[in-house]
């Protein structure tokens, strides 16, 4: 019940918000967005209108400091993930493990461990592929993929993983159709993974594999860029 009240004064509060924008209120915005602010610290929604008041009434400095600390505010939420996905991990609670790391790499997917988390990932699929070949298991003890990302993917291409990463394309497509990039970049990994598929002593090494790949995505960036300039 309590769950239901408060996103039905969230949904209140945005379309009040949005009122007060469109009708130029600016400073009205700015006092009901900092009163929900302190009511719910960290509240998203009184952050994002905050930051659209500051942003239309041209401080632009706030606007900066406010997104300066919501940055700070995600890397110490992608920490939580991390120290959760470890201690899952040392559990052997694999599916969940994998479920933080990946929430993490999506916050952060520049941090200086982000290569070491994606062949930590890796290795938690394998043992659960190994797992589900010598038991039935329920589809719902797998990781779900609503933190599959394109940073994702092109970090298990940089590792070597590419059907791990070619899974994360497909998902990406199945739940966006137009993602154009997802779609190019799932289409040069299909070729690169037959490449590496070819049999008898033609049978290319999985640098040589994820070298022609990135030629290939290269080549497909430049094709975005040229038609752009038509």
């Amino acid at each position: 019940m309590e769950n239901n009240q408060f996103e039905a004064e969230r949904r209140d509060f945005v379309d009040q918000m949005e009122s007060l924008l469109r009708q130029k209120l600016l400073p009205e915005a700015l006092i009901k967005a900092e009163e929900r602010l302190a009511r719910f610290p960290g509240d998203v929604d009184a952050r994002t209108f905050i930051n659209l008041a500051l942003i239309a009434t041209g401080r632009i400095e706030e606007s900066r400091d406010l997104l300066q600390q919501t940055e700070k505010d995600i890397r110490n939420l992608s920490f939580f993930y991390l120290r959760t996905a470890d201690a899952y991990r040392e559990k052997r609670l694999n599916p969940e493990a994998v479920a933080c790391y990946q929430k993490y790499l999506s916050l952060d997917p520049h941090s200086e461990n982000s290569a070491e988390i994606a062949a930590q990932i890796a290795l938690l699929q394998k043992e659960l592929d190994t797992d589900n070949e010598t038991r039935q298991s329920d589809s719902s003890d797998m990781p779900q993929p609503e933190f599959y990302t394109l940073t994702l993917a092109d970090l298990y291409i940089r590792q070597g993983h590419t059907k791990t990463a070619a899974d994360i394309l497909t998902e990406i497509i199945k739940r966006e159709p137009a993602n154009v990039q997802a779609r190019g970049k799932l289409d040069a990994l299909k070729a690169a993974i037959a490449l590496k598929s070819s049999p008898g002593d033609a049978a290319p090494s999985v640098d040589i594999v994820i070298k022609t790949l990135s030629c290939w995505l290269e080549n497909i960036g430049g094709l975005k860029k040229n038609a752009k300039g038509k």
